[in-house]
């Protein structure tokens, strides 16, 4: 029996073509209502008229997505309601980093970003009081690997999956899924980067029905969950984590043990698949770490010497801790941070160990300026740690756009700032070290924190970016998503946790990772908490492959759950776009010879 969705309305936005006019065409031919969004006032008309010539029933929205009041007034003034969601509308302004502009990144982050959340943000009431809503966001391939010349748009793409993992962890007590694709399919905007005998295949009728199956009411529980989609072939992504290493939590606990035990922490042989928070005993491993003989050291020693790191939001916290390591291992260290007593204690406990240390009272966003403190105290900056943050906690259905604004803001924009800033001196060298700070609850998703990790999740997409391009230049860049006792986490955290989990137990890793010695480990998360340090990358189901020489439907897509959702030994671990999207590639021929 074919799935009806008559009674529900959708809204789509960026429908005024691509994906989303076949999305509005798709859902309307089962019944649905559908409010058709597009800035582009004639585009939204011309696929209401189709629809309506066909019998169906459709209005269009010209607003803003990041008005998205306005986009879902439009639903509740012509069909008293709404059901489903579906974020489609995005720009591209792709760009080689060195030479993007603030503007072109401020652009993406505000249309896929800021759009998405204004427009679920204005759903969400009335998704709660009827106790059923869905909600899809789109994602891309370049924020699940990075993108050459995409930082801006695989940031923005990446901070999605993570908003949608808080979504989904919010809503499911009210009925309330939310699911997120990377769909591969021809638009006006793929149209720009991809060839035309590619873009033949890529067609969006082959994303559709997915879409529509997971957001029926008796279709598939795929909320929290993340699915790659193209000409074809589906399949489900999830994280997949190393056992990692276990070190002494003491003095021993240095980058130069790290260095002895790095294979350890990238070894993938036994690894877990953790879906929350909840799936690492970090207080157990905390324990272990304490009964361990002291860790050995790598020779010769890690260290800094020459070198100058800058540290944002260095005045207390890990910041701190870092600082103090760097001071110690013969760096010269730039404390940044907005408090200025804390930035200058800091610089001083650093001097007083023997180091040298200036400070940059300022913004973390303000990257040109810290970055002009490194060079006019020591002449040269090698390392860049971003590790500013705020935190704004609420349930998505309290939180403010300011408080969404200012997290995206301090978080991701402040770490592109910074990573601009030292960039043309890193490739001028021929040498750069970056770490970026993520976070557990970029990975995850975590209740109340849907800023929060948005903004943590675009880091990871946007570092791998910085890595893809940074290869040829010496510049590596890996991201960290810690878990320690600060400021922050004190807001959140029972104090007896605060007091075990110590910033210091974060430094050793970074310092490895920004290191000289580290010559290979680029693009990568580390997963670091009390001793503890594991990488984490992407893991990607078998999947399965419809034939293409016509759509599927939604009910194929039920029919063939099985087969797109199970880990079995035909899972495999993309760790870039080219190895991506070659399942994707290979179904161009599927005419349906071997089923």
């Amino acid at each position: 029996m074919a799935l009806s969705f008559k009674g529900h309305t959708v809204v789509v936005t960026g429908a005024g073509g691509g994906l989303g006019k076949v999305y509005s065409l798709f859902f309307a031919s089962r019944g649905a209502n559908v409010v058709v969004n597009d800035f582009n006032s004639e585009a939204a008309q011309k696929v209401v008229d189709e629809i309506t010539r066909a019998g169906g029933k459709a209005v269009k929205n010209t607003s803003s997505v990041t008005d998205g009041n306005a986009v879902i007034k439009s639903a509740l003034d012509a069909f008293g309601g709404i059901t489903i969601l579906l974020n489609n509308a995005g720009i591209l302004r792709d760009k080689g980093f060195k030479n993007m502009t603030d503007r072109e990144w401020d652009q993406i982050t505000e249309v896929h970003l800021k759009g998405s959340f204004a427009c679920t943000k204005a759903a969400w009431p009335h998704f709660r009081k009827q106790k059923f809503g869905r909600v899809i966001n789109t994602a891309s391939a370049a924020g699940l690997y990075g993108n050459f010349g995409q930082a801006n748009y695989s940031a923005a793409k990446m901070g999605l999956i993570a908003f949608t993992k808080t979504l989904a962890i919010e809503g499911a007590k009210y009925g309330i899924k939310a699911t997120v694709i990377a769909p591969m399919a021809a638009s006006a905007m793929t149209e720009t980067i991809m060839p035309p005998e590619m873009l033949a295949h890529l067609k969006p009728e082959f994303v559709a029905p997915f879409v529509a199956a997971v957001c029926h009411p008796d279709g598939p529980d795929a909320s929290g969950r993340i699915f790659e989609v193209g000409a074809g072939f589906i399949a489900e992504v999830r994280w997949e984590r190393s056992n990692g290493a276990i070190f002494k939590t003491d003095g021993s606990f240095t980058p130069s043990a790290v260095k002895a035990r790095w294979s350890e922490i990238v070894d993938f042989s036994s690894p877990s698949h953790p879906q929350s928070l909840k799936d690492s005993d970090t207080v157990g491993k905390l324990k272990a770490a304490a009964k361990l003989p002291p860790n050995k050291q790598a020779s010769p020693e890690v260290r800094f010497d020459g070198k100058t790191v800058i540290v944002t939001g260095a005045g207390g916290g890990i910041g701190r801790a870092y600082a103090l390591m760097y001071g110690r291992l013969g760096a010269n260290v730039v404390v940044n941070d907005v408090n200025e007593k804390g930035a200058n204690s800091v610089v001083d406990e650093v001097k007083k160990a023997g180091g040298r240390a200036a400070a940059a009272v300022c913004s973390a966003e303000d990257g040109e300026a810290i970055v002009k403190t490194a060079l006019e105290n020591f002449g040269s900056v090698h390392v860049l740690i971003a590790n500013a943050g705020i935190l704004r906690d609420k349930s998505f259905l309290a939180m403010s756009e300011q408080e969404w604004d200012i997290v995206v803001q301090i978080h991701l924009r402040a770490t592109y700032k910074c990573a601009k800033a030292v960039w043309p001196i890193f490739q001028k060298q021929k040498y750069g070290r970056i770490v970026t700070t993520c976070s557990t609850v970029g990975i995850y998703g975590n209740f109340g924190q849907a800023n929060y990790s948005t903004a943590k999740a675009g880091i990871i997409g946007f570092t791998k970016t910085l890595a893809i391009e940074g290869a040829k230049y010496g510049i590596l860049a890996n991201v960290i998503a810690p878990s320690a006792g600060t400021a922050m986490t004190q807001t959140v955290w029972p104090q007896e946790m605060v007091d075990a989990f110590k910033p210091d137990y974060i430094a050793p890793v970074v310092g490895y990772l920004s290191s000289e010695d580290n010559q290979d480990a680029s693009g990568l998360i580390f997963e670091i908490s009390g001793g503890w340090a594991a990488q984490t990358r992407w893991q990607r189901s078998g999947g399965h492959g419809f034939p293409t020489r016509r759509p599927y439907t939604p009910e194929d897509v039920i029919s063939k759950w099985a087969a797109i959702t199970t880990f079995d030994k035909r899972a495999t671990n993309p760790a870039n776009g080219s190895e991506a999207i070659q399942q994707i590639l290979d179904n161009f021929d599927n005419d349906g010879a071997k089923l």
